[in-house]
């Protein structure tokens, strides 16, 4: 008997003993293992049995450490790293889109707003493609903004550098700005606050209030001088209550709109209609669950 044929008939009768011990059917086994592989918690995990391993390697190397990074944030140790890195995509971005001189000039790592420049575009162009599958952010992000950088910032910048556009490289000028320190102390050191208070109610009395600055041990610096809070305002002089009404001929229905001024807190609106001026007055069938009441009169 083959190697084959023993394993075959060990199965069989494994299959057999099972049966006859009355543990489950196949039909019960299979529809067990259906259940964990459709059950979504399975599915959806990050689980060494859903996850291939050999399939997880082929994701490709990952991104350089000092990539995502701001370039000034850039660790000691990742720096020529990172140095040696830009150069090649410089060099690779310079060949495939045949740039010239006079938007990346030869000394364009000299001068730090070319480099933030290419720096951000080697982070758009990978991110672009990093999930290697189809996609439409090429177009839409990738060459659109490629464009804008040649055309729009590094060409007017290199021109603005002069002689680097043409090979012959000029150290860039160092920008610093002499500030009047007393009035960034002033800026800086000064702090706002604001707070809401509610007013007392229309028949109260009003309240007051001062702010104290102090520091942490409780010690006072300074505090600000009392200001009052009165009462809610209300409307307190007569409304006046205007009418403009419009009329489309053909129309079924006749708008009009009221504009009251100077209503007190809790005034509303009750719509009422009669059949001659004299009235007598009510509301509308359809206004009847509307809070408020009829005005006399």
């Amino acid at each position: 008997m083959s190697d084959e044929d023993e394993f075959n008939s060990d199965e069989t009768v494994e299959s057999g003993d099972s049966a006859d011990g009355g543990e489950g059917t196949g039909d019960d086994d299979l529809d067990e293992l259906l259940g964990r592989l459709t059950n979504p918690d399975q599915i959806m995990a990050e689980t060494s049995s859903y996850q291939d391993p050999v399939l997880g390697e082929m994701g490709g190397p990952a991104a350089p450490a000092w990539l995502g990074l701001r370039w000034r944030e850039i660790p000691e140790e990742l720096q020529q790293e990172a140095w040696v890195g830009l150069r090649r995509w410089v060099d690779w971005l310079i060949a495939e889109f045949k740039i010239s001189s006079s938007i990346i000039p030869s000394c364009w790592f000299r001068h730090s707003e070319i480099v933030a420049e290419l720096h951000a575009a080697m982070n758009l162009e990978y991110k672009t493609w990093e999930e290697k599958l189809p996609t439409v952010n090429a177009m839409w992000m990738w060459l659109p903004q490629l464009q804008s950088m040649l055309e729009y910032r590094l060409r007017p910048m290199v021109k603005e550098l002069g002689s680097c556009g043409k090979g012959e490289h000029r150290e860039p000028v160092v920008e610093a700005r002499d500030y009047d320190e007393d009035l960034w102390e002033q800026t800086v050191f000064t702090r706002r606050s604001t707070a809401t208070i509610d007013r007392p109610g229309v028949d109260e009395d009003p309240s007051f209030g001062r702010v104290r600055l102090i520091t942490d041990d409780g010690e006072l610096i300074g505090e600000s001088d009392i200001f009052g809070v009165g009462p809610v305002r209300t409307g307190t002089r007569t409304s006046e209550i205007d009418l403009e009404g419009e009329s489309v001929a053909g129309a079924n229905d006749f708008s009009v709109t009221v504009t009251a001024t100077h209503v007190p807190a809790g005034g509303s609106f009750v719509w009422e209609e009669a059949a001659t001026p004299d009235g007598p007055w009510g509301v509308p069938d359809d206004e009847e669950g509307v809070p408020g009441s009829p005005v006399s009169g």
